[in-house]
């Protein structure tokens, strides 16, 4: 982050980076965009759901008065809506490969019981601006870290149990459990040590 003294001190801006870059390139930058457009692409980007026709008008209104107080309120407002959780828990639900239902075993329930209360607890973790390294810990080592039962941060475990079960192979699972562990936390995968030492 550039700050007041960093700034000063010469430290360039993303902002003047691109610049820098830019206009040697006989590049001129996109107008600015309209308060209509600037809302839209808030919502977007923070819910994943579009404005209301009267948020807009209201939003026009008050950005004509003041545009950075209007952005800075509407920004502060779309990160306290539950639907910020619901976006942005989703891609960490894909990375944690999340499921309601097991792979296919014959004449079998296919779902997992109370999966829905891992999916909760994610969106409720990004919801609360939980911090990540309580984040990893409880959904690794939930049940390690002398919560009471019943404890909703329990549902946290689903980051390792709610994946395929291959058919009950437990290789194949404990193989699914320890990849997903790499590469949703380590940026690699660890599969390849079945077979490469």
């Amino acid at each position: 982050k550039a700050d007041a003294a960093s700034l000063k001190q010469g430290a360039a801006t993303i902002d003047q980076l691109v610049e820098s870059k830019r206009k040697p390139a006989g590049l001129t930058a996109s107008p600015r965009a309209d308060a209509r457009t600037l809302l839209k692409r808030l919502h977007f980007d923070t819910t994943g759901l579009p404005p209301a026709p009267e948020e807009m008008s209201a939003f026009a209104a008050a950005f004509e008065t003041s545009p950075d107080a209007a952005i800075a309120a509407k920004v502060d407002e779309l990160l306290s809506s539950p639907h910020f959780g619901e976006r942005w828990g989703r891609y960490w639900l894909d990375l944690a490969r999340y499921a309601d239902t097991q792979d296919f075993q014959a004449q079998a329930d296919l779902r997992y019981p109370y999966a829905w209360t891992y999916r909760d607890y994610v969106v409720g973790a990004f919801n609360s601006d939980k911090p990540y390294d309580r984040f990893i810990r409880e959904q690794l080592a939930a049940d390690q870290l002398g919560l009471k039962e019943g404890d909703p941060a329990l549902a946290a475990l689903g980051y390792i149990t709610v994946g395929p079960r291959f058919r009950r192979r437990v290789d194949e699972v404990i193989n699914d459990r320890i990849d997903v562990v790499t590469r949703g936390l380590m940026g690699m995968t660890v599969a390849c040590a079945r077979c490469h030492d």
